[in-house]
Order: C-alpha cells, then sequence, then structure tokens
C-alpha cells in the first residue's frame, strides 16, 4: 500500500496518508482500519464521503486535483454524508489531527512520496 506525506505550503506535515487509487481501495476506505492522530486515507478520484458503517468521527478535507484545499468537514460522524461538487481528492484525517493545523479554504498541500523521503 502506497503513503504519502501531505504538507502545508510552509513544510508543516499535515499527515501520512494511504493512497486509496483503485477502486477496492476506494470502497472499502476506512471500514476496519483504525485511524491514528498523524495518520489519513487520500481519495483519488473522490468528491463525495459517506460515513455508513464507521464507529468514530472524522474530518474530511476537499482538494482539486492540484491539491487545493476548497472545503472542510470537521467532525463528520457515523452514518452522514458529505460532498463537493469542486473536489477531485479527499483527504480523511483524525478529528485530532485537524486542530492542530491551521488548514483554510483556499491553502494548497504538497504531496511527497514516503519513498523519496
Amino acid at each position: 500500500m502506497k503513503k504519502s506525506i501531505l504538507k502545508t505550503s510552509d513544510g508543516k506535515t499535515v499527515c501520512a496518508a494511504i493512497l486509496a487509487n483503485t477502486p477496492w481501495l476506494r470502497l472499502r476506505g476506512l471500514l476496519g482500519r483504525k485511524l491514528n492522530i498523524d495518520d489519513g486515507l487520500l481519495i483519488i478520484p473522490c468528491n463525495s464521503v459517506h460515513m455508513i458503517g464507521m464507529k468514530y468521527p472524522i474530518d474530511v478535507i476537499y482538494l482539486t486535483k492540484e491539491n487545493k484545499i476548497v472545503k472542510i468537514v470537521k467532525n463528520l460522524r457515523p452514518w452522514q454524508f458529505s460532498a463537493c461538487r469542486k473536489a477531485y481528492k479527499t483527504l480523511e484525517i483524525s478529528t485530532e489531527n485537524i486542530e492542530s493545523k491551521s488548514l483554510n479554504i483556499g491553502d494548497s498541500l504538497l504531496l511527497e512520496d514516503m519513498r523519496t523521503l
């Protein structure tokens, strides 16, 4: 499973994200996975998220193809749904993580392949 590091434009690490870019990985999402505070799931392509079957809330960051933040949804709880028409990717992270980062709509994230670190 491929992981990438997502950073803010000023170099602060947002999370280490598993890349979900196949139909199976996108379908499974976070089901059956424990999400640690510094982990995330980057789903490509994706512009909506459902929480059916989830047992804990998450924060969702919607991104364009260029990794620009177009929407942030905090504390998306089990059995809820969220979407963003402008998004091409979604980043699902721990609800504890986003509070420590100062992420805003319009910010851009940088993607680094962990194999190059």
